[in-house]
């Protein structure tokens, strides 16, 4: 089986990933993976995720049904900083090893990694190449209160907890401008598909 080329894709919330991906998955021959998917399915009762997390926290996290209560797992995270260190060293060497698993089964000749958090994960490594989206930040705000219903406090405060433009600056060997129009937008994609050898549907 011929290695499959990963392109790690991240920016920040509200840059449109989604946009890019649904375009890249319509137009050609590429996997994708989701690391919000796979951190997802490995909560399930009996996986790794899930086993870990219990045996730190214990039941206080599951609901009565024996499931993870995710928005109370989500409450302790904000407590503070040290709080969502411990949850994410917990959760992120699982998810990353699943997803190795994943790209090392998968017979696409390209697969594209969707992360959020790519860089904090230390998923940028098992790339090729990393793909930052961005947006301005009052663009991201606009999307995000429309698409999600958040308010415009929630949006900030989400925003400033996550990396900044120029630390996403910094992993990008492909910088994705998604404050344009679409179509000046997918010519940059389909330009960029076309240079690492992406075959079309």
């Amino acid at each position: 089986m011929t290695q499959s080329k990963t392109i790690g894709i991240t920016g920040g919330v509200g840059a449109g990933k989604s946009t890019i991906l649904s375009y890249i998955q319509q137009h050609y021959q590429v996997s994708v993976i989701s690391a919000d998917e796979v951190g997802k399915a490995l909560m399930e009762p009996g996986c790794t995720v899930y086993q870990a997390l219990v045996a730190y926290y214990g039941d206080v996290i599951l609901h009565p049904d024996g499931t993870i209560n995710r928005p109370k797992l989500a409450e302790i995270g904000l407590k503070d900083e040290e709080s969502q260190k411990v949850i994410n060293s917990i959760e992120h060497p699982l998810i990353r090893e699943e997803i190795l698993n994943q790209i090392q089964a998968s017979d696409a000749p390209i697969v594209f990694l969707e992360a959020a958090l790519l860089l904090e994960g230390n998923l940028t490594e098992i790339c090729d190449e990393v793909w930052v989206v961005t947006a301005n930040e009052e663009t991201r705000i606009q999307r995000l209160m429309q698409d999600r219903g958040y308010t415009e406090e929630n949006c900030r405060r989400i925003i400033s907890r996550q990396l900044s433009d120029e630390a996403f600056r910094e992993i990008a060997d492909v910088l994705i401008q998604n404050d344009r129009k679409l179509s000046s937008v997918y010519r940059q994609v389909s330009k960029e598909m076309k240079r690492i050898g992406a075959e079309k549907c």
